[in-house]
């Protein structure tokens, strides 16, 4: 089966990443994209892997090196090499006003009509 996404690398990329794994002062994540892309490179360099090769080699999954390679060919160099952003902003779902009622609940005595618990025999 033809690969979904055909990455050719340009001499000036392949340089870029060659960069990337050498220096040593990249992200581990930063690292495995850049060594995926190199290993699926469909350029003069040499026969491109497998996706499931790439995948043993890098020790992810399948679905990582296709959607690095998605990545490449629909965003480009950089969008391959960082993390997406994220759309939505994470749920905040601790405010300081909840967290003063929480302390102050916390705090108070407890109602006279609320006895500890006795385990019953």
């Amino acid at each position: 089966m033809a690969p979904r996404y055909k990455v050719t690398l340009t001499e000036e990329e392949r340089g870029k990443w060659v960069t990337i794994i050498r220096s040593g002062k990249s992200s581990a994540s930063k690292f495995v994209h850049a060594r995926g892309l190199l290993l699926c490179d469909a350029g003069p360099h040499g026969a491109p892997w497998r996706v499931a090769d790439v995948a043993a080699a890098l020790e992810v999954t399948s679905r990582t090196i296709e959607h690095l390679k998605l990545r490449f060919v629909d965003e480009g160099l950089d969008a391959a090499l960082e993390r997406k952003a994220r759309v939505k902003p994470p749920r905040i779902t601790f405010d300081g006003e909840f967290d003063a009622r929480l302390t102050a609940l916390a705090c108070s005595p407890a109602p006279d009509d609320c006895s500890p618990r006795r385990p019953s025999n």
